[in-house]
This record gives C-alpha cells, structure tokens and sequence, in this order.
C-alpha cells in the first residue's frame, strides 16, 4: 500500500501483549519484543485492560518511540482477559500471530524461528517452544523438560486433548487465518480451549528450543505452584465445551479428566469433583494406553520451581 509517498508494508507477524496491573514487567516484556532481530516487518498490539498503576504510561512511551512498531489499546473500563485478549488478537494484520502476557519476556531469535517453521510446514497451524519458567526469588527450570513426550513432535487436536496444555500460552505463534474469536466474550476462556480451536484441522508443534522466559508470581491468574480452584474451572469448562464440539474424542477427554480427578483427589483438593463432572458427563471409558500417555508426560513435567 502506498499513500502521500510513503510505503505502508504489511506486517508478517503480529504481537499481541495483553497486560493488566503490569508495570512491574511490561517495560522488560516489550523491549524483548522490540528488540527481535528478525528478516520480516512486524507489529506489536498492547492491550491494556483498565490498569490502575503506570502500566498504560508505559504503553505510550513504547508508541512514542517505537511508532511504525508499537500499538496501544486502551480500555477504559476492565473488560477482563478473555476480552482484552479478543481485543488485541482481532486487530493483527500479520500473517502470523505471536501471544505474550505482559509479564513475560522473549528470548532472542524466538520470532524468526517460530515464523521460519510456519513457512516451510503449510500444514502446521500453531508453533510453540520450550521457555524457562523463573522466579524473583532465582528458582527456574525449563519446560516442558528435555524428556518431554511432547517436543518436536506433531501435536493434533486428539493430543491436545488428550495431554492438556502442551507449552506456556506465551510461547504461541499461530496462523492468522485459524482466528475465530471476533465477538466479546460472555465469559471467560482458558488460553486451552482456544489453542485446540486454533489447531484446528491442522497440527501444532513445541520447539525444542528454549525461546521466552515464563515469570512466576503472586499477581498472576497462577503463581506457577499448584493448580487453583479458578483456574481447575476454567480448564473443566473448557473441557465440556470442546466435548460439544468434538464428541468423537470423548475418550480421550475421559482420560484427561480422570487423570486430573486421581491427582486432585490424591492431594485432597476440591477441585477433584470439577474433573470428576467432567468424566462423567463424557459418558466414555478411557483407553488404557491413554492412561499410560498421561502418567509418562506427568512424571516427564513434574518440576519444583
């Protein structure tokens, strides 16, 4: 496109950062972006979702500097993730579309990579990577870990429903074609259901390749610790709506449930009878090999940070 003389060229990648209350790690976030060295144009979406500390200052400092790059989206009243993510991922206007929490961080060469797989593999719709997953108090590991079923193998919608959330939410690059989020959302959605619906009839991958860096703390939906109530629903209501949409894979969504259901109850959480809801309403018996899949990618990811 060009107007009044100036070459207006369509980026191949969009970022899209969501953040909320992030003043603390945004700044670090985007100038990991920003500073991407990489063959392609691209842009960078932040959302801010009504924040109440500095973090919309720090957005507009980045459009300030870095204008042909950095984009703001400013909510004026909390919209809650599901749609400030909605908000961000429906404006790209690359080809392919990279997701960041706006306190996590990439590392160098995550863009180019991520981009170079979808180019030589039409049929993968999705590319995630290992990341390391850290602390302010110096813990960190990186998953998922070297033994991983998961790495460097074709992921499809079966596997995704089979094993859960395969690799960090902000580690994903996926076809822009594959978006089907473009109305505000009556509730809110695990970043697991969408990836299944952005596989699609394709397949995804994990890197092995350690690419970002994951930060564990207090003010996330998780701490990086154990599972939450909120987000044990969140996954379950996933779990059920994926079962209207692809009852052909109750099996498999019958063993994940009661994967979860034993190692819920095994550590006396409640959250048990959520994934014990989930099972039953499969009305499907698990195949055993599945089983076996499950206790293996468990041990293989099981860390202590």
């Amino acid at each position: 496109m060009i107007t009044d003389n100036l070459v207006i060229r369509k980026p191949k990648v969009s970022v899209c950062v969501v953040a909320y209350n992030h003043e603390c790690f945004l700044r670090e976030c985007l100038e990991s972006i920003v500073n991407q060295v990489v063959d392609f144009e691209f842009e960078v979406l932040v959302g801010d979702d009504a924040s109440t500390d500095e973090t919309r200052e720090i957005i507009q400092d980045f459009v300030h500097r870095y204008p042909n790059i950095v984009v703001g989206i400013y909510h004026k009243v909390n919209v809650g993730s599901t749609n400030n993510y909605i908000s961000v991922h429906s404006r790209a206007q690359g080809d392919y579309i990279a997701h960041v929490d706006g306190d996590d961080l990439m590392l160098p060469g995550k863009l180019q990579a991520q981009a170079d797989y979808l180019d030589g593999n039409a049929n993968c719709n999705v590319v995630w990577h290992q990341v390391t997953f850290f602390s302010e108090l110096g813990d960190s590991c990186v998953m998922p870990q070297g033994n991983s079923s998961v790495l460097d193998v074709k992921l499809y919608t079966r596997d995704l429903l089979l094993c859960g959330s395969v690799a960090a939410h902000s580690s994903t690059m996926y076809r822009a074609r594959q978006y089907f989020l473009h109305l505000p959302a009556k509730e809110e959605l695990i970043d697991w259901y969408v990836l299944v619906r952005l596989v699609g009839e394709g397949y995804g991958i994990v890197l092995r390749e350690n690419l970002g860096k994951y930060r564990l703390h207090q003010g996330g939906l998780s701490n990086g610790a154990k599972p939450t109530l909120k987000m044990r629903k969140f996954f379950c209501d996933g779990q059920l709506k994926i079962l209207d949409l692809y009852p052909q894979y109750s099996k498999e969504i019958a063993a994940r449930a009661l994967m979860t259901t034993l190692l819920d109850a095994a550590s006396l959480r409640k959250s048990c009878m959520l994934s014990l809801n989930v099972f039953l309403k499969t009305k499907s018996l698990p195949r055993f090999k599945d089983i076996g899949v499950l206790k293996k990618l468990y041990f293989a990811n099981r860390r202590s940070a």
